[in-house]
């Protein structure tokens, strides 16, 4: 059950980071990457891991190492306005402002590269201190605007196979529940989660305790937007459906 919990790899991956880097953005932007790159790798729970971070070519640049199992390099590299929104809505917090406001004031850039762990492809994201500064002068997006563009960057990498006999086909705001629609092999295995519905909640629940700082996030996301979430398992050939749902207040006991 463990690789069943899919979120929105990029407005959380950059969230996770900021609160690393926080620490060293009063500092001049180069020994703030020098400090930040000791630090790493940085896991990034099953996303993967943040592995470098550098000041080069007048740009803080950000490397990652990504699954390819949740995260599709192409479907990235296809869509760059997408993936700068995301990062630009993960990035709005007082924390991450203090890095805008030394990228703005140097006049650098900022960088963030993603790489496949096994196909090695890469897929590049540059912002220059103009569109910083212009992002700045918005409102800061709501808990609900920044967690709707989180599952509609989700939705783009999908399906995804977890490699447990489910895939997951897609992530949909229902309005008080977030449901990750969960396609299994057959009826057969549907009746089997219908029958062991308690023991499958609590292996998730078990998996939700031991996820990494990104995962965690996205989850606060939906507790601040005062949102459950559900798995809503299905197969092909039948209208039986089998959800298995984790109420606010639970989700919020979890990860107090």
């Amino acid at each position: 059950m463990k690789k069943i919990m899919i979120y929105g790899t990029y407005v959380v991956l950059m969230c996770a980071i900021m609160s690393l880097f926080c620490s060293c953005a009063e500092t001049k932007l180069k020994t703030a990457a020098e400090a930040a790159n000791k630090e790493c790798p940085v896991s990034l729970g099953i996303t993967g891991e943040m592995t470098s971070v550098a000041y080069e070519d007048g740009a803080m640049v950000f490397t990652f190492t990504l699954n390819e199992q949740l995260n599709n390099i192409d479907v990235l590299a296809a869509n760059p306005e997408s993936t700068k929104a995301s990062i630009l809505a993960g990035m709005r917090n007082e924390n991450s402002k203090k890095l805008f406001d030394l990228i703005i004031e140097s006049d650098a850039g900022l960088r963030f590269v993603y790489k496949g762990k096994d196909s090695g492809k890469e897929a590049r994201f540059d912002l220059t201190a103009a569109e910083l500064k212009e992002e700045l002068e918005k409102p800061a997006p709501t808990v609900k605007e920044t967690l709707a563009l989180s599952i509609a960057q989700t939705n783009q990498q999908m399906p995804i196979d977890t490699g447990t006999g489910v895939i997951i086909t897609k992530l949909e705001d229902e309005g008080e529940t977030v449901t990750y629609m969960a396609m299994v092999n057959d009826k057969k295995q549907l009746d089997m989660i219908a029958e062991n519905i308690d023991n499958v909640k609590n292996s998730q629940k078990t998996m939700f305790k031991m996820m990494g700082m990104a995962e965690k996030i996205f989850f606060q996301m939906i507790i601040d937007a005062g949102k459950n979430l559900s798995y809503r398992y299905y197969a092909e050939g039948t209208d039986k459906t089998v959800e298995v749902v984790h109420t606010n207040a639970e989700l919020a006991e979890i990860f107090k």
